[in-house]
This record gives C-alpha cells, sequence and structure tokens, in this order.
C-alpha cells in the first residue's frame, strides 16, 4: 500500500505515552526522494508550535483510524531540538540525530543511510551511532513538500500539467510517485503517475519539474484512479508506456 501525502492531514501522531498532535506537512529530501521529517503540529492554538518526527520514531500506522504511534514518549518530543527558520541547516538534523539516538540518514549510500528501514537507525547507545566521513555533504537537502504541490511540469517539448500529490511506500518512506493532474491541459484531465527517477532538473525559481518524457507520453498515459490498488501489472504497465 501507497500512503498519499493528501492524506497526512487526517493523520494525528501519538507517542509511546500520550496524543503529540496532527500531521501538518512533511520534510523530502532530492538525493533518494524520501520523506525525513513529519512536521507535527503541539497544542490547540494557532500559534501552536511545530515538531518534527523522524520515519525512525514510527512503529505502528493505523489507517483505519488515521493514527501514527511512535516508540519515543511526548515528554522526549517536548525536549527534542527546536525546529529552526527554514531553509533546515544540517547542524539541527545533526542535533536531532544525536538527541533521538538515531545514526544520521545521510552516511551511506542507501535510502537510510547504511539501513534498509529508518527504524534501523535507532541505537540504544550513543557510541554506536555511525560516524560522518570527512567529505560528507554539510548542506541539508531537505525540502518543504507543501511548496511542491502546484509545481508545473516540463516535458521534453512542453509545461503540461501540474503536481497535486505524492505516493510514498510506507516501510521505507521513499516517494515513488507524483501525482500529475491534467485537467487544464487535456479535456476533461485525468490523473497520471510520475517517477522522480524521470525528474531531471528542479527549478525552485520556476516551480516546475523537468522530466525526460514527452508531452505525447504523458497524454496517452494510463489513468491513476487511487481507489484502485497500484499493483504490479499496473507499475510494469506504466513504466512500459514511458520506455523506462
Amino acid at each position: 500500500m501507497l500512503l498519499h501525502y493528501s492524506w497526512l492531514s487526517s493523520y494525528t501522531i501519538y507517542g509511546s505515552d500520550s496524543e503529540i498532535g496532527p500531521i501538518t506537512n512533511v520534510y523530502f529530501d532530492t538525493d533518494h526522494w524520501a520523506v525525513r521529517y513529519f512536521v507535527v503540529k503541539t497544542g490547540v492554538t494557532f500559534l501552536a508550535e511545530r515538531v518534527f518526527i523522524s520515519p525512525a520514531s514510527i512503529v505502528k500506522i493505523d489507517h483505519q483510524n488515521n493514527v501514527m504511534r511512535l516508540s519515543i514518549s511526548s515528554s522526549e518530543v517536548d525536549k527534542a531540538p527546536a525546529p529552526e527558520k527554514e531553509p533546515l541547516s544540517r547542524k539541527y538534523e545533526k542535533d536531532m540525530s544525536t538527541y533521538y539516538r538515531m545514526s544520521p540518514y545521510w552516511v551511506g549510500n542507501g535510502i537510510w543511510g547504511a539501513a534498509a528501514l529508518p527504524q534501523e537507525l535507532l541505537v540504544e547507545d550513543l557510541s554506536d551511532l555511525r560516524l560522518e566521513r570527512e567529505h560528507d555533504h554539510h548542506q541539508s537537502h531537505v525540502y518543504d513538500a507543501e511548496n511542491v504541490i502546484g509545481y508545473k511540469l516540463a516535458t521534453k517539448n512542453d509545461t503540461f500539467g501540474k503536481i497535486d500529490d505524492f505516493l510514498m511506500d510506507q516501510s521505507t518512506f521513499e516517494i515513488k510517485y507524483y501525482m500529475a493532474d491534467t485537467k487544464k491541459w487535456l479535456p476533461g484531465g485525468k490523473k497520471i503517475l510520475i517517477s522522480p527517477k524521470w525528474i531531471e532538473e528542479i527549478s525552485w525559481e520556476k516551480a516546475q519539474f523537468s522530466i525526460d518524457v514527452t508531452r505525447e507520453q504523458l497524454e496517452n498515459a494510463p489513468e491513476y484512479l487511487p481507489e484502485l490498488d497500484l499493483d504490479d501489472k499496473r507499475e510494469s504497465d506504466l513504466w512500459l508506456h514511458f520506455g523506462k
């Protein structure tokens, strides 16, 4: 099952002891296209503070009740390093990793560094944390997901469609597909899926993704219907259609 970004606003995060708050956003990176943090609103006022939660702390996702449960307590979250102004710095990420006893996800070659799943980053003893190599990048590359909703798609020969949502694997939290809405470009329009692996360039100034496909391929792409599971055959048909 793939988890839609648009669903997350209806989910609430619970610590091991009590409720923490609703999910308001996520941050992702463009190195491995994975969700690195869930942004959670704490308190009940409009000016309530936000906290950042790593998928490494998630132990269960209850879709029936729209709840995500953590291995950490709400009191631990309250004492965590305070989020800073955007963009998030690598220093803040390091402080978060140390506080929650997580090896840095950016140390290693996989989606979660040396780990296959985010929960495998957790260690009992701080001395077991994986150390950064001297040549590791010091600049964080995480981005606010809310900001890319509405981005245009630039194909090889046209600008076509806009990002409407994205779908992530609920085990690895890798972004598997962006969902594009073509209703302004096609009569009636339809939803289509684009893999991040097809993105050649992101223009933050122009608010667009440049993708390695043509307008004609998008026009004739299989329609994505959220009510139907994206099974192996549908995925295979999608990749075959785009010649990937």
